[in-house]
């Protein structure tokens, strides 16, 4: 049996496709959710058809998506608390042949890692080996992988630097790629058309959202744009945005709240830039040959550097010159030659988790 253990709705966009291959082949799964993002979590898992959770590990930080310190420690305590009442049943009841599937560089990550290596049970862990190199850029996530790294028994890597950051290590699978582009051209890739020229901005990491002013600096330089922004707030970004907004005095962005998965990715088809500093999204926009800045100090994955990608380290001179030469940056769709997901779902069923 396999199961899933995620708490964030990243992870639940990026492991619908595996989830999927798995289900048509009549493969039995579960999926035990930790609900870092509660309602938004709940949410995404209907839009995706995933369904119900077969186990809820934790709710969120007593039924608040996790925000500070206090809701992490909550929350942690809650994930340990589960596991001391419930690893003697499970050890007696999950079949042999069980292996837990975690993904990324959360928190769930480390937590289903651990939770695996409690109950004696293999660990997978997809997009594994991405590596930064600054343990501080970026935080938590980039110490979350190597936490996951030092516990999962299969390492499904999306690039050839992961596979190589982790060489020494056995059971590396190189999966060609991120399976968030299964999770778009699962849905095609064809784009609308019609809308006038607009941007997407989407700024939401941890390490963004608590440097007040770089916020309030990057939201000024995003007004200057040649053309309109659409900017993305959730319940963790909402309140800090809108406040650093007020404070720019200009009218070129407009706020719209987070979308389904679907309806998302539909938007990038058609905007003409997007401003990030989602991993996720950047596999999107490499997929899509969609001029991308990625707004982070560190990125530990390649795709798209070079080509249609610019990190910004920061640098709001960076940001500037992006607006005004995003055009050059477009590229055209490159569909891969390999699946991602179906890489995955071969290796469980080589393996014997699948059939």
């Amino acid at each position: 049996m396999i199961v899933f253990i995620y708490g964030t709705t990243a992870e639940a966009i990026k492991l619908a496709p595996v989830i999927r291959r798995l289900r048509a082949r009549g493969n039995r799964i579960q999926q035990w959710v930790t609900m870092q993002h509660t309602d938004a979590l709940v949410k995404v898992m209907d839009q995706l058809g995933l369904g119900e959770p077969d186990v809820v590990i934790a709710n969120g930080a007593n039924g608040r998506p996790l925000r500070g310190t206090r809701d992490v420690v909550s929350w942690g305590t809650s994930v340990a608390g589960w596991l001391r009442r419930n690893r003697k049943r499970l050890k007696q009841t999950l079949p042999p042949d069980t292996v837990i599937v975690v993904h990324g560089d959360t928190m769930t990550s480390v937590a289903g890692a651990w939770i695996a290596k409690r109950l004696g049970l293999p660990c997978a862990h997809i997009e594994a080996g991405l590596r930064s190199g600054n343990w501080r850029h970026p935080f938590p996530e980039e110490l979350d992988r190597r936490i996951v790294g030092t516990m999962a028994t299969v390492h499904y890597t999306p690039s050839e630097e992961a596979t190589r950051n982790l060489a020494k290590r056995d059971n590396v699978v190189y999966t060609y790629g991120n399976t968030a582009l299964d999770a778009v051209l699962d849905h095609g890739d064809q784009a609308g058309g019609g809308e006038e020229p607009f941007g997407v901005a989407l700024l939401h990491r941890f390490e963004f959202i608590s440097n007040s002013q770089l916020v309030d600096d990057t939201l000024a330089v995003l007004q200057e744009s040649p053309i309109p922004v659409r900017l993305i707030v959730d319940v963790f970004n909402r309140e800090t945005l809108e406040k650093a907004l007020q404070k720019t005095g200009g009218d070129r962005i407009t706020v719209i709240p987070k979308l389904s998965h679907d309806a998302f990715v539909e938007m990038l088809k058609q905007a003409a830039f997007v401003v990030t500093d989602s991993g996720g999204v950047q596999a999107e926009s490499a997929l899509l040959g969609l001029p991308t800045l990625i707004h982070r100090k560190a990125t530990e994955q390649a795709e798209g550097i070079g080509r249609n990608i610019l990190l910004s380290e920061w640098d709001l001179g960076r940001l500037r010159g992006f607006l005004t030469d995003y055009e050059s940056m477009r590229h055209g769709l490159e569909r891969p030659e390999f699946s991602p997901s179906d890489i995955i779902v071969a290796d469980l069923v080589s393996r014997g988790y699948a059939d």
